[in-house]
């Protein structure tokens, strides 16, 4: 039986979460890792960022010692260690509560807002039901954990061969050998944080196909509201759910092009232009599901304008022949109640000319941007003086 059917709100809405569920998350029950309200608590960010990052520091600090031949102390310098291992792990697992409560929020909405109409409700409630269970799969856990670990071992392999001598181990005789730490980075702390990325684009693979088969839904949209959405708007909260995984994955992004450019000296052009592209694939691809609507939003406007048009048009010609072709003075104008109604036909047609295709606003836009930009600003630190970015924020600011 999956979470939605054993779990009832108090009125009765369907339990839906991205993040209560699956193997993983019971894992962590049995740790006592979770909450009362079953969410991972933030000692599990913590335990989980300890577990990547310190065995591979103990074992290089062991190894060190008793091999002479060995030295990876820069495991203790390579910003990418911590950027993946304690950052990066950390916030992908604080920031699921809050991620799981603005989830459930926006589910609700549609239907607390009426935009879903009474005929539809089994329809919706089928699609919370496959998300949910999509959600918590152990099949797809199964296969991200499969994935997490090749592609660890594939990629720390590559890395030492790039390398030749590292923390993770050395080309030695023409082959890799991956010292104690390396081995620990392969087998447990790589997979740990692919698995945890991972895991978050199947979330989000799993919402933005929930969001498709709710604008396959008979949605009542209203072209006039004021969120400009026609009644759409609060799912500009959405983005904001996946700004932890963006801010993590720019962290890692950010750790990566800092060491590269530590060996290597790039052009400023490109660097500036990979750190725009980086920013614009992340708007992208966490905005690009809210384009589901849209037909809903573009056929509610043409409705809009063809039914107000043609009320203004009516309107028209009455107040015309009333106050034109009868032959009044501008006297019987004085206290006439009938420029009223017409102003307010001209406000709901500009209202309705004023939709947006997309429903987002400036604020969930800003908040993509922050949490992708943020940990860019070490490589522009990288590429422009501390004092030259002080010299052009004063000039902004005064």
């Amino acid at each position: 039986m999956s979470k939605l059917m054993e779990a009832k709100s108090a009125d009765h809405a369907p339990r839906f979460s991205l993040v209560v569920g699956g193997p993983f998350h019971a894992l962590l029950s049995r740790l006592g890792l979770t909450g009362a309200d079953q969410l991972p608590t933030l000692r599990a960010a913590f335990a989980l960022a300890l577990l990547a990052w310190l065995p591979p520091a103990l074992l290089v600090v062991a190894q060190s010692v008793i091999d002479n031949s060995y030295s990876g102390w820069g495991f203790f310098t390579d910003l990418t260690v911590y950027t993946r291992y304690l950052i990066a792990v950390w916030v992908l697992v604080a920031t699921e509560r809050y991620a799981d409560s603005r989830t459930i929020m926006l589910v609700h909405e549609f239907r607390d807002a009426r935009l879903i109409p009474d005929d539809s409700h089994p329809a919706f409630a089928a699609a919370l039901d496959i998300a949910d269970r999509r959600s918590s799969s152990r099949l797809a856990e199964l296969l991200i954990l499969l994935v997490a670990v090749v592609w660890s071992a594939l990629s720390t392999q590559y890395a030492v061969e790039i390398a030749r001598s590292s923390w993770e181990g050395a080309v030695i005789a023409g082959g890799v050998s991956l010292s104690w730490a390396g081995e620990a980075g392969r087998f447990l702390s790589n997979p740990l944080f692919l698995f945890l990325v991972l895991r978050w684009f199947w979330r989000f693979l799993v919402w933005t196909v929930l969001l498709y088969r709710l604008s396959r839904l008979r949605l009542q949209l209203s072209p006039m509201h004021p969120d400009r959405s026609a009644g759409l708007g609060f799912l500009a909260i959405y983005p904001g759910i996946f700004s932890g995984l963006a801010f993590a994955l720019s962290c890692v992004v950010a750790s990566a092009m800092l060491k590269e450019l530590s060996f290597v000296q790039h052009d400023p052009q490109a660097v500036w232009l990979a750190l725009a592209l980086w920013v614009a694939v992340v708007l992208l691809v966490f905005i690009g599901p809210l384009l589901v609507f849209t037909p809903h939003i573009l056929a509610a406007r043409e409705k809009a304008l063809l039914e107000y048009g043609r009320l203004v048009n009516q309107f028209q010609r009455a107040f015309h022949h009333k106050w034109i072709d009868e032959a009044r003075n501008g006297k019987d104008l004085m206290g006439a109640t009938d420029l009223a109604p017409l102003s307010s036909l001209y406000a709901i047609l500009q209202t309705v000319r004023g939709l947006q295709v997309i429903p987002v606003d400036k604020t969930a836009v800003a908040q993509l941007v922050i949490a992708a930009g943020l940990p860019l600003l070490a490589v522009v630190a990288k590429q422009v003086s501390l004092l030259a970015m002080l010299q052009w924020i004063v000039g902004k600011i005064l």
